[in-house]
């Protein structure tokens, strides 16, 4: 009877053992299927190298359900900005209406900007709506150079993070392709 209660024992061990090993990884698996999304789905500046076809960066629509007008496609992309922290993340609106790049003007102290220095310019935005906002500039990392952006830092509170054409559309062209639903994002004269 001991025998085969040791027997019994060994058994139950080696399928404790062969169930934790599917279970580890099984675990495994998910969680490297999980990174290999995330890093397709979030795309910013810092993956700029090895692209195809001149493309210093290819950016996947992300869509957005607006009440009145449904699913359609919000050109933004994450990119890093130099901030007193060193640089940090930010999302941007890719906004070829927008004149200039904008920002709200709470993030000035963090990007080591003091609105009291920059000149107060009154700024429009859709349909004519006129805000205070402060004109200056700030950086972003592209690949490994530092390009510099002019940006206005608005009083709006509900104001976005903006890409504009001044300092950004002038130095980069920006494609929308439909067919492949992406964004992409070439240095202009390459």
């Amino acid at each position: 009877m001991e025998e085969n209660a040791r027997w019994k024992l060994i058994a139950v061990f080696k399928l404790v053992i062969v169930v934790l090993l599917f279970v580890v990884t099984g675990l495994f698996l998910f969680n490297w299927q999980k990174k290999s999304k995330l890093t397709t789905a979030k795309i910013g500046f810092a993956g700029l190298i090895g692209q195809t076809n001149g493309a210093i960066l290819t950016i996947p629509y992300q869509q957005t359900l607006y009440k009145y007008f449904g699913a359609t496609i919000d050109p933004k992309v994450t990119l890093p900005v130099k901030t007193i922290y060193g640089y940090k993340d930010f999302e941007f609106l890719i906004d070829s209406g927008a004149v200039v790049s904008a920002l709200p003007q709470t993030l000035a102290s963090d990007l080591g900007v003091s609105l009291e220095e920059l000149p107060r310019i009154t700024i429009e935005g859709f349909a004519g709506q006129k805000t205070f906002a402060y004109r200056g500039e700030f950086v972003i990392k592209i690949g490994k150079e530092e390009v510099v952006i002019p940006v206005v830092f608005s009083e709006n509170p509900n104001s976005s993070n903006i890409l504009g054409r001044i300092g950004f559309f002038e130095q980069f062209n920006v494609n929308f392709d439909a067919n492949n639903q992406t964004i992409i994002i070439t240095k202009k004269g390459s």
